[in-house]
Formats: C-alpha cells, sequence, structure tokens
C-alpha cells in the first residue's frame, strides 16, 4: 500500500501555472491524502490553491534568466528545502523547475522523481550562439537530471519526447506521453450553441502577446482582410510578457491598441466567458507543449484555426477539428480565416467535431488518472 503521509513536493515558475493548468489535480491529490509542499514563485493565486496544499514555500525563479548566479540562488534555495521536508516523491513542472528539482533530488537519493515537461522552451530549442555554447557545456547535468532508472519523463507531444531521446536525455522506458493537462468539459461546455456569424465576427487570439504565438503573421493576415472590407474585431487575450527574448517591440504594442478593429483584453480569470463571445479561435504558435487555450477552445465547440507544429496539431485535426497552416506562412493563415468567414455551417461543423475529440482524448480526469497511475506505479515498487 502507498504511504499517503509522505511529503511530495510539487516544483513549479509560479502559483499561477499551478492554479490555471493544474488545480484538477492538485485536489484530487488532495482528495487521496498527499500532503503537498507546493514550491514556486508565489503570486496571487496562492489564496486559490490554499485549501489544498500543506505548505507553500517561496522559489526565487526568474524565468529567462542567463545569470549563473541567479540560477545558482534557485538552485540552493531548492536544496535547502529538500535538506528540510526531505521528500519521497518530487514532481517538477516546466523546464527550470525540471532541470534544477531533479538534479538537487539525485544528488540528495530522492527515491522518486518526476518531470513533466510540459514544452521545450528556449533553452533546449533556440539557434542562437550563446545558448548553443552553454548547452554544450551543461549536456552532463541535463542528463545527470532526466536520465536515471527512477527519474520518469512525461511529455506533452511525442516530438517534444524524441527531442529528448535523441539528446540521450531520458530513458525510452522512463518515458510517458500524457497530452496536456486536460479540460473540464461538464465547465468548459456550451449547452446551446449562440447562432454565430449573423452579426460582427468575433476573433480570438488566447495566449502571451509574443513573437512565439504567432501574433505578427496573425496581425498582418488580418490587416490584409479588413483592407478587403471583411468585418470582424480581433479580440486578445493575455498578457504582454516583456521578459521574454520573443517580446514585441514598443511599436507593434502601440498598433494593438490604436486599432479600432482590435480590442486587448489582457489577461482574463474568466475564460469561459471569452469563449462564449467568440466565433473563431486563432492561435498561429511557432510550438506549445500542447495547449491549454486550443483544449479550452475545442471543448466550447468553437472552430479553430492553429499551425501544424508540435503541441498543436495533437489537439487538432485538419479539415476535420479545425484547420492546420503551415509554421509562419501568412497567405495561409489569412485564407484559413476567410474560409471560416465565408463558410459558417463548415465553421460549425468543425467546433462540434472538436468537442468530440475532447470528450474523447482530453477530459481531465482521464488525464489525471494516467498520471495517478504513474505515481501508483512507482510509489508501489
Amino acid at each position: 500500500m502507498i504511504n499517503k503521509q509522505k511529503n511530495i513536493f510539487i516544483i513549479a515558475n509560479c502559483s499561477w501555472y499551478i492554479y490555471n493548468f493544474r488545480l484538477e489535480f492538485i485536489e484530487e491529490l488532495h482528495n487521496r491524502g498527499y500532503k503537498i509542499i507546493l514550491i514556486c514563485n508565489k503570486d496571487k493565486y496562492n489564496k486559490y490553491l490554499s485549501r489544498f496544499i500543506f505548505r507553500f514555500e517561496s522559489l526565487f525563479l526568474i524565468r529567462g534568466s542567463e545569470n549563473p548566479l541567479i540560477e545558482l540562488i534557485t538552485i540552493i534555495r531548492i536544496l535547502f528545502l529538500y535538506l528540510k521536508y526531505k521528500p519521497y516523491l518530487v514532481h517538477n513542472f516546466t523546464i527550470k523547475p525540471c532541470i534544477y528539482g531533479s538534479l538537487i533530488a539525485r544528488i540528495l537519493n530522492c527515491k522518486i522523481i518526476i518531470n513533466h515537461i510540459t514544452g521545450l522552451g528556449p533553452s533546449l530549442l533556440s539557434s542562437r550562439l550563446k545558448i548553443k555554447i552553454l548547452n554544450k557545456i551543461l549536456n552532463p547535468i541535463y542528463r545527470f537530471s532526466f536520465n536515471n532508472k527512477n527519474i520518469v519523463n512525461i511529455f506533452h507531444n511525442s516530438s517534444d519526447r524524441d527531442t529528448f531521446i535523441q539528446k540521450d536525455l531520458t530513458l525510452l522506458d522512463n518515458a510517458f506521453i500524457i497530452k496536456g493537462s486536460g479540460v473540464d468539459i461538464k465547465y468548459f461546455y456550451q449547452k446551446k450553441l449562440n447562432e454565430k456569424f449573423n452579426n460582427k465576427i468575433h476573433i480570438l487570439f488566447p495566449a502571451r502577446i509574443i513573437k512565439q504565438k504567432g501574433i505578427i503573421e496573425l496581425l498582418k493576415a488580418c490587416k490584409e482582410l479588413w483592407s478587403q472590407n471583411y468585418q470582424f474585431t480581433l479580440n486578445i487575450v493575455g498578457g504582454i510578457d516583456k521578459h521574454n527574448k520573443s517580446s514585441l517591440k514598443e511599436s507593434n504594442i502601440n498598433e494593438l491598441f490604436n486599432n479600432s478593429n482590435i480590442k486587448f483584453l489582457g489577461k482574463s480569470d474568466n475564460m469561459l466567458e471569452v469563449y462564449k463571445n467568440t466565433d473563431i479561435v486563432v492561435l498561429p504558435s511557432w510550438r506549445e507543449g500542447l495547449s491549454k487555450a486550443l483544449l479550452e477552445s475545442a471543448a466550447m465547440s468553437l472552430p479553430i484555426i492553429t499551425t501544424d507544429v508540435p503541441g498543436c496539431r495533437d489537439v487538432i485535426k485538419n479539415n476535420y477539428s479545425g484547420i492546420l497552416v503551415p509554421l509562419r506562412d501568412i497567405k495561409k493563415l489569412k485564407s484559413a480565416i476567410k474560409n471560416l468567414i465565408d463558410n459558417p455551417k463548415l465553421a460549425k461543423q468543425y467546433g462540434k467535431n472538436a468537442r468530440k475529440v475532447i470528450e474523447k482524448d482530453f477530459e481531465v480526469s482521464y488525464i489525471n488518472n494516467k498520471i495517478l497511475n504513474i505515481y501508483h506505479e512507482y510509489l508501489n515498487n
């Protein structure tokens, strides 16, 4: 039997991530009697998680930082917490906690280490010379952190898993694919679909305002359509991530605010209402782990246009539950938007098909049970 009183570490970059992507999973762990110590950068979302968490511990972690001193401080902080609590199982989310958390766990001989690799990020995919040189130096540390029989690596898509295998960063037998964080299909649900496309159409871009989400390509495609007298509003829901290497120039950001066809809504804690007032979802991202926004949009029976890249094509089947367009292809992106605006019946059918896919493969309890099965297998052994 599993000893449910053993301490379990959950390490992530911030509380916002856990609240938005893993709330149901944390609740399920709590209900099963696990003592969860959540280690992350604290923010306003801590209060929403407090009833499920045994103890909060702050983590000094700066996303996108390449400063060795800052990274060392983060590692030392994690080391201190390991020594304080002596966890039996560690579950790391997002790439930096996965690297640092499993590194310390291995050094201190933690029994079970689970790395939830939600996306590879620039540290493993960047073509910048500085990052390439740094990765050469750090490869032995990566292998030590990820490649061991006691380390479970969970990936959101097969492309990310295959990249780790090619780089010799994981054992094949310990690499699992669990597609995303799932979606609550009872919450994200429209009992009766609105009569859409009758009034002015609302297109939604649900992502951070950075180049890697395809916002520049989308703006160019939309401007061409507006110039051809297509009537629609582009609603942008997401934060301006100035700390990201892919952040927009000030001139691009000003364009968002100064275009009468664009409504910049910022971050939203009520995406359900956002989706209810949406006709088409467009996310021309360069790459995803597995997009939560696409899962939620599909659950809401919305037609989706996204890119044929890892983490997007894992949710949408081309010409069945949406349209996949080539990466950074403005012409094809414009054509896809035009196609759905001109063919509302087709758009609605895509949305209905998308809902069917979500119900079959992405319901949140189905996804969480897959993770818990890994917990049980390794804890019992």
